[in-house]
């Protein structure tokens, strides 16, 4: 673990969250540690990495159910990996709840960052350890 904290000490996630009005999906792009991610997803097969995200990432509509999230794949450049996932939002984004969870099982100091686009509107959520799901206004 040493050596991955003299990689990077900081322990961040970022997610880009936009929508497609076209097809109402919510499209998300996460962006992780090639490193981190591949100690906590335990594995590198697509379905382990999805095991792990879905778990960890959820979206929510106001009735409180979980958006169903699609796997769209992963690509790796360099020391990151970028996670891809979509969701059916028939109503947008505005109003779903968000709770951003990757790695806190890992690093206590663990801090995931949402940066929402959506109808005009550029919202950033900020997630430590123990925090709730955080609505998009």
């Amino acid at each position: 673990m040493a050596g991955a904290l003299a990689l990077h000490p900081l322990h961040t996630t970022l997610t880009q969250l936009g929508f497609d009005a076209r097809d109402r999906t919510a499209l998300i792009t996460i962006r992780v540690f090639a490193d981190d991610f591949r100690a906590a997803a335990r594995g590198e097969s697509d379905s382990t990495a999805f095991t792990y995200v879905a778990a960890g990432f959820t979206l929510t509509n106001a009735d409180g159910r979980a958006l169903t999230l699609a796997w769209c794949g992963a690509r790796r450049t360099g020391d990151v990996v970028w996670l891809c996932l979509r969701a059916p939002a028939p109503c947008g984004l505005a109003g779903l709840r968000v709770h951003a969870r990757l790695l806190f099982d890992l690093y206590e100091d663990q801090i995931n960052i949402v940066q929402a686009r959506y109808e005009g509107r550029r919202v950033s959520l900020l997630f430590s350890r123990g925090d709730p799901p955080k609505p998009l206004p």
